[in-house]
Formats: structure tokens, sequence, C-alpha cells
């Protein structure tokens, strides 16, 4: 993981809270320090008894930690703007980042980055296609993807562990993805090329020899995406881009050529893949670090939703999100400027004692569990989390029927993803 974010803000003001426990101005606040974020808990456990806001100068922004906080900023789109992608932008040398800015994928309006009133008419024909009776509908669908993939697992001798992320929940991901935004199927692996560059720039901490190759394919990626586009105006087929152009025709939405392209680059391909595969390695892993979750779940079905649901309480995949305040403004009794880049701790929000009782236990039975904000919430709310719902069911019932006494590998160490935000396990050994 990295030592710390090259996401940060452009000048860094004078806090105004008092003593920090990290150290002067946060400098000793570090996520990534330590293998498989062992000292995560109690760093933000720290935060949320002793500093609830500070301000982080190696991160160059605030780090907000407890529930209450957390969920006014994720609620507040005025004061805490989305508007985030110049941020990322400045991580890049002058001429990677003035290439990109020229792209579709960042600088047109997005469900992702851009608030009203832009954001309404972008989300609401697409939220159409996510919703949950949409997600029902497609579920056979994607129950006949994932078993295809189940069914192309390489073979091994009985009993022999073998790696969930590599073998099974990756490929679902990225073929659901594609079947469902509506890209051709045989153009899976050049998809992935292109997928693993945006995802770079957004999510990741690229090597610089690797820049000028990944805004390549940013560039390739789009001119591949306005090529689909075009083709599905004259040959509509299943999947949400041939969805959207139909509304368009019917006067029931409002795209540009270059807002599709940001929506299917960014919000489809670059936040979708990577997060539908984890939320079946996520859920399995909290079921079998004390099985009889897992037993319990393969003898009641129903108890699908709390299961997942608290497993994306106790491990989601993001550490937080990122925000910039657009006016002066207090959190916590604590003065942010207007300007200011603020990181809000859903990893900690969703540990908040005030708020989950026993927070470091899984619980599926918990009482409040639609209160967990790790698909956010408010104007941004995540938009697949129906979907990344039923790849979840599907995944690991899949996983249930065929391998019953799945089991995980003992005493391995969770490897994560190098990432600036997000903590996506790089595998994840089970035995059968």
């Amino acid at each position: 993981m990295p030592e710390t974010s090259d996401h940060t803000a452009s000048t860094a003001p004078t806090p105004t809270a008092g003593g920090c426990p990290f150290g002067p101005n946060g400098s000793g606040f570090n996520p990534f320090a330590t293998p498989g974020f062992a000292d995560l808990p109690q760093q933000l456990a720290t935060a949320r008894n002793e500093a609830p806001v500070f301000y982080s100068e190696p991160f160059g922004m605030w780090i907000v930690s407890r529930y209450d906080d957390v969920l006014r900023i994720l609620k507040d789109a005025d004061r805490f703007s989305s508007s985030t992608r110049p941020m990322i932008l400045s991580a890049f040398p002058d001429g990677i980042r003035a290439e990109l800015a020229g792209t579709h994928t960042f600088a047109a309006p997005n469900l992702a980055f851009d608030g009203q009133p832009a954001h309404d008419r972008l989300r609401g024909p697409v939220a159409k296609y996510f919703s949950a009776k949409a997600m029902l509908r497609r579920e056979a669908r994607i129950r006949e993807i994932a078993t295809r993939c189940f069914d192309d697992m390489p073979e091994t001798p009985p009993g022999t562990p073998f790696d969930l992320a590599e073998s099974f929940a990756r490929p679902v991901a990225c073929r659901v993805i594609i079947d469902l935004a509506g890209l051709p199927t045989e153009d899976h692996d050049r998809i992935m090329r292109y997928h693993e560059a945006v995802n770079a720039f957004f999510f990741g901490k690229p090597p610089v020899d690797k820049l000028a190759g990944y805004a390549a394919d940013v560039l390739e990626l789009e001119a591949y995406l306005a090529e689909v586009i075009e083709a599905r105006r004259h040959d509509p087929q299943d999947g949400l881009i041939s969805y959207l152009l139909d509304l368009m025709v019917k006067g029931e939405a409002d795209y540009t050529t270059g807002e599709l392209i940001s929506l299917i680059s960014f919000d489809i391909l670059a936040a979708g893949i990577r997060p539908a595969g984890f939320v079946i390695i996520n859920l399995c892993r909290e079921l079998l670090r004390e099985p009889q979750h897992w037993d319990s779940l393969r003898a009641d079905p129903t108890l699908f939703d709390n299961a997942f649901s608290e497993s994306l309480r106790r491990s989601g995949i993001g550490l937080g999100v990122f925000r910039t305040a657009t006016t002066d403004v207090e959190v916590a009794g604590v003065r942010i400027p207007e300007g200011a880049a603020l990181w809000a701790l859903v990893s900690s929000a969703d540990y908040d004692g005030s708020r989950f009782h026993d927070p470091l236990v899984f619980d599926p039975h918990r009482p409040n569990l639609a209160g967990s904000l790790h698909f956010a919430q408010g104007l941004h709310y995540c938009l697949g989390s129906y979907l990344a719902r039923t790849v979840a069911r599907v995944g690991v019932g899949l996983l249930m029927r065929h391998h019953p006494r799945l089991r995980l590998v003992p005493d391995q160490m969770t490897e994560y993803e190098s990432s600036i935000n997000l903590m996506l396990p790089t595998r994840l050994l089970v035995q059968p």
C-alpha cells in the first residue's frame, strides 16, 4: 500500500482544531502504514475518540471520522462537493494532467463528480436501469454468467485450495459489468486493459513510467466507446448503452455523447468492476471467519440481506469519500475553510460505537444495519447497490451449492491492491 495519498489539496490551510494525537498536523495518521491495514481499527478509534476532525498535512486534507459528522457531509452536497477531479489530476505531471483534462472521462459531467443541476438529469434514467426491480429481472442473466464463470474455473484435485478472487469473483465481475453495459463480449480483454488505465488514475498510484501508456489507453477507450455508441444507434442491443439511447430518442433522457462516454468509462467500468468482484470476496471472507455464519446462511438463505449489509459495514471497500468544502463551514466545532479537501472516513463511521453496538463483531442480526454508510448517503448514494447485492447473492449461492463445506485457508495474510482509498484484497485462499 502507498505510504501517503498523492491526491492532496494544493494548499494547506492552518488547522484550527486542538491537539492531535497523531502528532503535529496529523503527520502520524497513516492507514497504509502496516501490511493488511493491521493497525487501521486502532487508528480510527483514536481519531473518533480524541480528534474526530483534524488536518493531515501528509494527505493535504481534513480527516473526519465520527458517524454523525460523516453522515452530515455525505448528505450535504451543496457545502461538501464531490467535484474532486481537479484534486485527482493534481497528482500527475503537467503533460499527463493536460492530456487527461481534455478527455470526457475527466471533464464531462457525470454521476460521481457532479452535483446539481446536472446530477438529476444524468442519474434519473440510469437509476431506473439499476433499480431493485430491474436487477431482479436481470438476475437470471447474472446467474447464467456466474455459472459459466464457475464452470470455467481451473480444475484442481479434490480438496485443493484455490484463490477465490482470481478464479471466480473477478471473472464474474468483469463479465457481468461488460454485459450490463452492452459492450461486445468478444472485446473483454481490450475492455479490461482500458479499465486498468482508468482505475489506475482514479483509485491507484500508477508508476511514473506507466502514466503515458495509461493516458493513451484512456484516449483509446473513449474512441472505442464512441464507436460502440454510434453502432448502437443503428443496431440496438441489450445493455445500458442501447437503453439510454432509446430513452433519448423518446425524449425521456438527455445526454451528450461525451456524457455517455464519461458514464461508461468511469461510473460503469472504473467504479463498477472491482466493487462487483469485491462483494463476493468480502462476504465469503466475513462468513468464513466464523464458519457458523456460513452454515447459517446455507441453511436459511433469507438471512442474506442482513449478512451482506453487515459484511460491508464491517469490511467495506473504501476507507472513505473525498469532498471539497464550497464555503467556510464547521464540522464538530472545527472550522474548515472554503476550498479545503476533506476525507470523510466511512470505514470509521461504520465502526462508531455510538451508532453500532460492539462494532468489531460480525453480527448479521443488528437492528440498525440500514444506517450503515458503506453505500454512502444522499445525492451520491451508490448507483450499483442493488447490482452489488444481486451479484453477491448469486455468486455466494453458487459457491454454497457446489462447495458447502468451504473454509478459509488458515493463517493467510490478506494482501491488498495498491490504492489511494480502496481496500481491495488481491486474493482469498479457500479450501473446498
